[in-house]
């Protein structure tokens, strides 16, 4: 049975080029689509059959250093595939629940309705590698703290990025220690997490740092130095 997911647009729909080069063409890795109006709106139609959206999967389990570096080689090829059919980069959605997974290939929705930039929605999908990272996995943690880090940069070069993470690290090249991630800076007005919670005619906010649950991980999962165990007592030999 074939399972589809709709974006529905309150506005006249019109076929432009975008939608006829789809139609006309099977772009690797681009999810097919179907565009129609009906009552005023435009509707657009993602084939998703057999897929699972990137939300749902990381919603059972953690994202690891080889799942980053698969999905980073296929978005890469994707964005030279747009390329080739003259079409718009900034319409590939990068919203969790937008990319899809299927026996190790990733999918994505190509939107010819995105409003939008597609370095500031990489930037974002990279929050979203912070809170979902597997911290037990070395790989990830340098590759997420690289992908977030750089995409604060302003004009980044999504290309230099990618080359950076996918190249194989040296045999004594180490991941950030817990002291030094600890020192990073980061944007807090920016990347801060507010919780809003009514309470009653009050509102409570909590304001918590976007890294602060990922250094509360690594500071209880990291390896103690000698002399750090408590209640450690070496008894002197009497001479």
């Amino acid at each position: 049975m074939e399972r589809k997911i709709t974006i529905e647009e309150h506005d006249l729909y019109q076929e432009d080029y975008q939608i006829r080069m789809l139609k006309a063409n099977s772009l690797d890795g681009i999810l097919k689509v179907g565009a129609r109006g009906m009552n005023g709106s435009s509707y657009y139609d993602y084939d998703v059959s057999g897929k699972v959206s990137m939300k749902a999967m990381y919603e059972r389990s953690k994202i690891s250093g080889e799942d980053l570096k698969l999905f980073l080689t296929q978005f890469k090829a994707v964005i030279k595939e747009v390329e080739a059919y003259l079409l718009n980069i900034h319409c590939i959605l990068l919203k969790p629940e937008y990319i899809f997974y299927e026996e190790s290939r990733f999918f994505f929705c190509y939107y010819p309705l995105a409003a939008q930039d597609l370095w500031e929605e990489f930037h974002t999908l990279t929050e979203y590698f912070v809170r979902q990272g597997d911290y037990e996995d070395q790989e990830c943690i340098r590759l997420v703290f690289l992908l977030h880090k750089a995409t604060m940069e302003e004009n980044y070069s999504l290309e230099k990025i990618m080359a950076e993470c996918l190249k194989r690290p040296e045999k004594d090249e180490k991941v950030d220690t817990v002291e030094e991630i600890e020192e990073m800076e980061y944007d807090t007005k920016e990347h801060d997490w507010i919780t809003e919670q009514e309470m009653g005619s009050s509102i409570m906010k909590e304001t918590e740092n976007l890294w602060t649950p990922v250094r509360r991980f690594l500071n209880k999962h990291k390896k103690p130095k000698w002399g750090d165990w408590d209640g450690l007592h070496i008894e002197e030999e009497e001479l």
